[in-house]
């Protein structure tokens, strides 16, 4: 499990990403799989500091969760959006597609309320990659 807590300005999706990405390098999560998990969590991002505000401390919670072949990602900020959808933007809207990305990526996606704020979360579980399980397990044995 790993945890962030980053300032709500667009500058902080790729801090997420970059530590997201190093956690993944030592699953099976890899390759368009681990960018896809990028792509999310820069997304989850992107909504929260567009449509909601920050936590009191002027921060935004980010968790995730990773086992070898499953992921979870979620975003915390200050806002209340019990009612979060997709929508379908007209092809001359330069915004409006970061739920329809990340419903296309993930197996499911939610929102809900949390002590401190509201919490959107993402999850997808990935085929296993043997090649790089049998990679992970030579390299963790020597």
């Amino acid at each position: 499990m790993g945890i962030l807590w980053v300032r709500h300005t667009p500058a902080s999706a790729a801090l997420v990403r970059a530590s997201l990405l190093a956690a993944l390098a030592g699953t099976a999560i890899a390759g368009d799989d681990a960018f896809d998990a990028s792509l999310i969590a820069s997304e989850l991002i992107g909504n929260a500091i567009r449509h909601a505000p920050p936590l009191p401390s002027g921060h935004l919670m980010v968790e995730w969760h990773i086992d070898q072949t499953r992921y979870t990602i979620s975003v915390t900020d200050g806002g209340v959006r019990p009612d979060l959808a997709t929508r379908q933007p007209s092809a001359w809207e330069p915004s409006g597609r970061g739920l329809a990305i990340i419903d296309a990526l993930a197996d499911e996606w939610g929102v809900e309320p949390t002590e401190i704020g509201t919490r959107v979360w993402a999850s997808r579980t990935v085929p296993a990659n043997t090649e790089a399980v049998s990679r992970a397990a030579i390299l963790t044995n020597h």
